[in-house]
Formats: C-alpha cells, sequence, structure tokens
C-alpha cells in the first residue's frame, strides 16, 4: 500500500490549498485525474494529520497519518458528531504513522456525517491512539471518489451493529498446527504431512471489492450479498457469497445468539486468492 498512500499524499501537496485548525471550506480537498483514474479527497490539519480518500485504478483506499506508529493492527472505537459510533480496524499504511481503514466502503462513508471525528484505540493497545478530526460539513468531493470507484454513497448494513461470532468454533481443540492433506495413489506413495501455521507466508492482501456482509440470523449467516455494487457480478465474489450463505457461526467473548440476532458479518473471499497463496507454501 505504500505506492497508493504516496501517491495520494503528492497530489494532495499539489493542490495549494492552505491548511488550518480545520479542513479547509465547506467541502473536502478534491483532485482528480481521469486520464490515470486517480480521485482523491482530503482533509488537512495544523498538526500535521491528514484524511486522505484516494480512488486509483479503481482501488479505494483511505489512509489516516500523523498518528502514533506501531505494528498494528489497530482496534478502534470511532464516534462522529451525531453521535454515531462504530468499531474500525487500521492497518499500516506503508509509512511511520499512517494508517489504512480496513473496510474502506462503510468507514468512508462513516465519514460524510462531518463534524468532529474521534478515535480511541482499546484499553491497553499498543500503540494507543487518540484523535480528533474536525471533518468538513460537506461530503459531495468524498462522494466523488466513493462513485469514481464504484461504491454506494449510503448504504443501510452501515447502520447495523458488527457481529461477535466466528466462523469457526472457539471451542475445538487446536494445537496450532494445521493438516494438509496431500493425494496418495499409484503414482503418488509421499506420506502425509502437518506444516507450522507460523512458517507459514503471509496471506495475500484480498481486494476490498471482493468483501461480502451477510446478517446474522439464528447463528447462521443469511442475506449475503457483495457491499461493493460495482463487484456484484465478479465470479469470486459470488462464489463467496454462495458458499457463505446458510454458513453456522459461533458467538465469541460471553455473547450468545440473541445478542448476535440481527447484526453484521463482514467478510473478505477470492477464491482465486486464496489457490495462489497455496501455492507460495514451501515443499517439504
Amino acid at each position: 500500500m505504500k505506492t497508493v498512500f504516496f501517491a495520494g499524499l503528492a497530489a494532495v501537496a499539489g493542490l495549494g490549498v492552505a491548511t488550518g485548525a480545520s479542513a479547509q471550506d465547506d467541502d473536502w480537498e478534491f483532485q482528480q485525474d481521469a486520464a490515470r483514474g486517480i480521485a482523491i479527497a482530503a482533509a488537512r490539519y495544523d498538526a500535521g494529520q491528514i484524511v486522505v480518500v484516494q480512488c486509483r485504478d479503481n482501488k479505494l483506499t483511505a489512509v489516516l497519518a500523523g498518528l502514533p506508529t506501531g505494528e498494528g493492527p489497530l482496534h478502534l472505537s470511532a464516534t462522529r458528531a451525531d453521535g454515531r459510533s462504530i468499531s474500525q480496524t487500521l492497518v499500516s499504511g506503508g509509512a511511520p504513522g499512517a494508517w489504512r481503514v480496513s473496510s474502506p466502503g462503510r468507514d468512508i462513508r462513516f465519514l460524510r456525517g462531518g463534524g468532529l471525528y474521534s478515535i480511541q484505540t482499546t484499553a491497553g493497545a499498543t500503540p494507543a491512539v487518540r484523535a480528533s478530526f474536525d471533518l468538513p460539513t460537506q461530503s459531495a468531493n468524498l462522494d466523488r471518489v466513493l462513485t469514481a470507484c464504484g461504491w454506494a454513497t449510503t448504504d443501510d448494513r452501515d447502520l447495523l451493529a458488527d457481529a461477535d461470532v466466528s466462523r469457526h468454533d472457539p471451542d475445538e481443540e487446536s494445537s496450532g498446527r494445521r493438516r494438509v492433506p496431500t493425494q496418495r495413489g499409484a503414482t503418488s506413495r509421499s506420506p502425509r504431512r502437518e506444516i507450522s501455521v507460523e512458517a507459514l507466508p503471509p496471506p495475500p492482501v484480498i481486494p476490498d471489492e471482493q468483501q461480502v456482509s451477510c446478517v446474522v440470523r439464528d447463528l447462521h449467516l443469511r442475506d449475503c450479498r457483495a457491499d461493493h455494487p460495482a463487484s456484484a457480478q465478479d465470479r469470486d465474489v459470488v462464489a463467496s457469497v454462495r458458499e457463505l450463505e446458510g454458513d453456522q457461526v459461533y458467538a465469541l467473548n460471553g455473547t450468545d445468539a440473541a445478542a448476535n440476532e440481527g447484526k453484521v458479518v463482514r467478510i473478505l473471499g477470492g477464491r482465486v486468492t486464496i489457490i495462489d497463496y497455496l501455492a507460495t507454501i514451501p515443499a517439504r
């Protein structure tokens, strides 16, 4: 993501709009290069923080820069001026103090409320982050970036709380290792083997445009759908929707079926990406 971040920051620096104690004017700063497929909206602040939202090559990214450095991910509670709050996760944005939101469609729409946007990490988190941004009251330029990347500017599921569930039974015994089956036949006599999870390479980054959301009903995933309208017919996204629909989930952290009823689960899928990832596992 380093290239994406610096491309956005460099373009913002060239806008020539003076910074102030809060974002200038009533709307986000905006720049577009249609020939290169880039649209950027930004809000900058005297203390050095900057919020950059970018559509580049049909990929949506949002970065908060000027925050404490660390490895992450950062799990945040975010609140906006109208009192609405959500949980957000930030991952490394490719530069010190820069953090990228992990669910750009929903999280960028959350910024459309304008006014004070406050974020705070959970207790005991490292690094500890607490920051506030006085966002522009208008969001026409923010919407231009969203629509440039094929995202909707509103989504009813943004109002649903995140379910505290897992697709894997937390009560199952786990040794921290997983069994990888191998075919055995007349031409293959290799014994079955185990691969340590810790020895695996990091999984690839799946495009956010492949995000699927489902609503929890009686601890099963229902009404699964693509969150990125422009990707709704993508073969991998369609396959993910089909495979997730009806899956059982398991309540976490002392919650139960009633506590998670009607809440939303957001999942990144992509069958081809998974196959490519498995190909990177070293042979034993």
